[in-house]
């Protein structure tokens, strides 16, 4: 029988090539798609974990073995060249047998640096005044791919003596490379007590179950929804085949067999093809930023166990459906042929998307602060519920509204069209099935997008506050660091030097009195998110300097030196001055007199710039070079904090923005193929129909009917759906109230479904050819 089936499929007529055709193209772009998502979530792991060693050095670490070894001075910090973040390993080797970070052979000497080849490249084509400087020694070599998470991954590892190290704050001697990602961000001191956190930290490892739970539901399901439609093409025509070959003798096993043969043939064929896609989509999808840098094409790789899966499992799925297919021609061949109406589905299928509603409203209403465990474990079940409650509900809802469309019609077309979809709400619903659920993801990632951008917005200062650029020496941390003031004598030279560079509008060095504090009633200034508002530690700066920034607000009228926040107004637990606008502030007078303030020590050197990258950069090379100020953190601007602070919501953001746009055309392929293949099961009757003189333009209102009329009303209910685990989200994952998406969302929404009315449109010229008095006849 397998011979016989192989024959029926290769020699079976032009139908049947075109069935085998087409059957392997549609299995093959489903099968290209899903190993395409599968290997993006093992990309998204291997590059997470590619993050690992950057956290040497924290607690957030467990140390290493350290009998034999000997220790590494370790000293991370960031940078930053034109809003681009630098990661920066300052090391020194104590012996032979130290630690040597991944991506290089050996520990660099004193005088030498590794930079990733993406840092190289920049240094080689930017001026050394505004990068190159910054960093003491020659390039000794590139770090390779492994210690990379990113062709555009900006890292650079400098060699030192142990001595320089050693008495520098912030360095300690560690005896391993950290190998894992930490579970939590938030303990993250080095054993010094000082903050660090890498500036490509990834993500932490108890919350990537998460980003892989929505890139499985998220991209995944929309394809294996369009495998399963591809599968099914041609279906009627195949039942209607095999219940012909029942009434003339054959047994079940027998039609089986053939069912099986013929599912298994297009299905390899399928297979090989997927592939042979998937080899060539990797490069080009490996440079999609999927969290806004992209990935090795190595990356996106699959395991033995992948593999297998889909090498096996695709067929396999394929003849399980195509039993399943037989089951009414087994039941009864004539029943087939007479194509006795299924049994209507019943109310009960709404009850999966209740339920996933009702968790999360549970949880919603609930309130509290859930574990992240929890909260991934809630959310997962619960948005799972919801996607197979929307399938599952779906034949039911399109039952409904066609039973309400022909209570209220009395056309012709209308009343086919209505009678047709409450006979087979199934596969009515089939048809649209993928788009509905790329409604439902699109909704809920846009108004999340949405609510997390509400959530964020502050007010980050002025314009011209944003071009200053701040060395912040002392108090950025708060408790745990407060750093140490640098001395005074070099701070006059250093502002000279500064304030030759071109774009460099002025300096202002603020100076270190110990008690000197700011009230927090004083007008204008900002609120600290983090607790009530007090007292605020204070240096103070000279008016004359002051009058040069005035972007940082002024000093009263015939004041010589003013109180001013010691730890500025960048970004900080322990800052409440964060995001207050300064401009309009003045600062209270401080009886210090001019001759004695240059004999103060510096809590921070402030640099107002025309916001240039040549002034902005060439001023933070000078900072970082002057080594009388062991900064705590790189000279920053307000611009770069912020960008540092959105890093992980940009990064989600971008996933969200990927799932959409996969998601979106998915779902466009599986409404094409599911209209192809409901013309050619339908064509003898729409054949017959014509004969009995009905209109190819009726015909026309019938084909548009059953697919919109589906598509419309669940498609309502899936915005509807989507909308409401949207805000159970904000009120569990996200503690804020939801907020209503901008006017994009509108617009892709709208976007999807006129284009989804538009294949239904591009189907109208096949109705007529397939359609013609020769389809009618008896076969």
């Amino acid at each position: 029988m397998i011979g016989l089936g192989l024959r029926l499929v290769l020699n079976g007529g032009r139908e049947a090539i075109t069935r085998l055709i087409v059957l392997t193209v549609a299995v093959g772009l489903g099968v290209g798609l899903l190993l395409t998502a599968v290997a993006g979530t093992n990309a998204v792991t291997t590059w997470n974990n590619s993050h690992a060693w950057l956290w040497t050095g924290t607690s957030a670490v467990p140390p290493g073995p350290a009998a034999g070894i000997a220790p590494l001075w370790w000293h991370p910090s960031g940078d930053t060249f034109d809003g681009q973040q630098i990661d920066r390993f300052d090391v020194a080797a104590t012996g032979a047998s130290s630690p040597v970070p991944p991506g290089i052979t050996h520990d660099p000497g004193p005088g030498q640096y590794y930079a990733s080849p993406a840092l190289a490249a920049l240094l080689r084509s930017t001026p050394a005044n505004q990068l190159a400087e910054r960093y003491p020694g020659r390039l000794a070599g590139t770090i390779g791919d492994a210690a990379l998470s990113s062709p555009n991954s900006l890292i650079i590892i400098i060699g030192h003596t142990p001595a320089q190290l050693a008495g520098t704050p912030g360095s300690v001697p560690v005896t391993s490379i950290a190998a894992t990602v930490p579970g939590r961000f938030d303990d993250r001191l080095n054993p010094e007590g000082l903050a660090y956190m890498p500036t490509n930290a990834g993500i932490e490892s108890s919350g990537i179950d998460l980003i892989l739970s929505v890139i499985a539901l998220g991209m995944l399901t929309p394809v294996l929804i369009f495998i399963a439609t591809a599968t099914r093409l041609s279906a009627a025509r195949r039942e209607q085949r095999f219940a012909a070959m029942r009434l003339v003798g054959a047994t079940r096993r027998q039609v089986s067999l053939l069912a099986a043969t013929e599912s298994t043939a297009a299905a390899v064929l399928g297979v090989a093809a997927g592939f042979g896609m998937f080899f060539l989509l990797r490069t080009p999808v490996a440079g999609i930023p999927f969290f806004g840098e992209p990935f090795f094409p190595g990356q996106l790789s699959l395991s033995p166990a992948d593999i297998l899966a889909v090498a096996i499992g695709v067929p396999v799925a394929a003849v399980v459906a195509a039993r399943l297919a037989l089951r009414r021609v087994h039941i009864s061949p004539l029943g087939v042929a007479r194509r006795v109406t299924p049994r209507p589905p019943r109310a009960w299928r709404t009850l999966p998307l209740l339920a996933g509603l009702a968790e999360l409203g549970f949880f919603a209403v609930r309130g509290g602060q859930l574990s992240v465990g929890a909260e991934t474990q809630v959310l997962l079940s619960g948005f799972l519920l919801i996607i197979v409650g929307l399938i599952i509900a779906g034949p039911w809802l399109t039952m409904a509204m066609a039973r309400v469309m022909a209570r209220r019609t009395s056309r012709p077309g209308a009343l086919i069209a209505a009678r047709r979809l409450a006979d087979d709400p199934r596969a009515a619903f089939r048809a649209v099935s993928g788009l509905v659920l790329a409604l439902f993801i699109t909704t809920v990632a846009v108004v999340a997008i949405s609510t997390q951008d509400t959530k964020d917005l502050t007010r980050f200062g002025s314009a011209a506050e944003a071009n200053v650029l701040t060395d912040q020496l002392a108090g950025q941390q708060g408790p745990a660091s407060q750093g140490t003031p640098g001395p005074a004598a070099p701070a006059a030279p250093l502002a000279a030097q500064l304030r030759g560079i071109p774009g460099v509008q002025g300096v202002v060095v603020v100076r270190a009195v110990p008690g000197l504090t700011i009230p927090g009633t004083l007008p204008g200034l900002g609120t600290s998110p983090f607790g009530p508002p007090g007292p605020v530690p204070a240096g103070v700066v000279s008016c004359a300097q002051l009058a040069t920034v005035p972007a940082l607000g002024r000093c009263p009228a015939g004041a010589t030196a003013a109180a001013f926040p010691a730890a500025g107004f960048g970004f900080g637990a322990y800052n409440s001055l964060f995001g207050t606008d300064p401009t309009g502030i003045t600062w209270p007078a401080v009886n210090v007199p001019a001759s004695r303030l240059d004999s103060l020590e510096v809590n921070a050197i402030n640099v107002a710039t025309n916001g240039t990258v040549p002034a902005v950069e060439q001023a933070r090379t000078v900072l970082e070079n002057a080594h009388a100020y062991p900064g705590v953190s790189a000279p920053s601007t307000l611009g770069d904090l912020i960008a540092q602070d959105d890093s992980s919501n940009n990064a989600y953001r971008q996933l969200a923005n990927t799932v959409i746009l996969v998601s979106l055309p998915i779902a466009g392929c599986t409404l094409a193929a599911a209209i192809a293949a409901g013309l050619a099961d339908r064509k003898r009757p729409f054949s017959l129909l014509r004969l009995t003189g009905a209109r190819l333009a009726m015909l026309r209102r019938v084909v548009t009917l059953e697919s919109a009329v589906p598509l419309l009303a669940v498609a309502a209910v899936a915005i509807g759906t989507g909308f409401a685990a949207a805000a159970e989200y904000a009120s569990v994952a996200q503690h804020h109230p939801m907020a209503a998406p901008g006017a994009a969302y509108y617009l892709i929404t709208a976007g999807g479904i006129l284009v989804s009315l538009g294949i239904i449109a591009a189907t109208f010229p096949l109705l007529k050819r397939i359609t013609g008095p020769e389809v009618a006849r008896n076969e």
